[in-house]
């Protein structure tokens, strides 16, 4: 995979896809290992989108605070569905 360098200090900390689809891999089957989880890989590329759902609760509850401008995109709406 080639390097990319950039002065966007920002980029240092995003994910290669292959770094990625480690920690994806490495949640699954902590969560089967741990939890019991019994859910296929496909089932859980199925489910919702939980974290972006977190997120956007979050963003709700702080512009209702005042201290953010309103979203581009609307709550329900996950980064998959984009």
């Amino acid at each position: 995979m080639q390097e990319i360098t950039t002065t966007d200090p920002s980029a240092a900390q995003r994910l290669t896809a292959d770094q990625l689809a480690e920690r994806v891999a490495a949640t699954r089957e902590t969560l089967r290992e741990r939890m019991g989880c019994p859910l296929t890989d496909e089932e859980l590329d199925q489910g919702p989108d939980v974290l972006a759902n977190l997120y956007a609760l979050a963003a709700e509850k702080v512009r209702a605070q005042g201290q953010m401008p309103p979203p581009e995109w609307v709550r329900g709406q996950s980064a998959r569905g984009r």
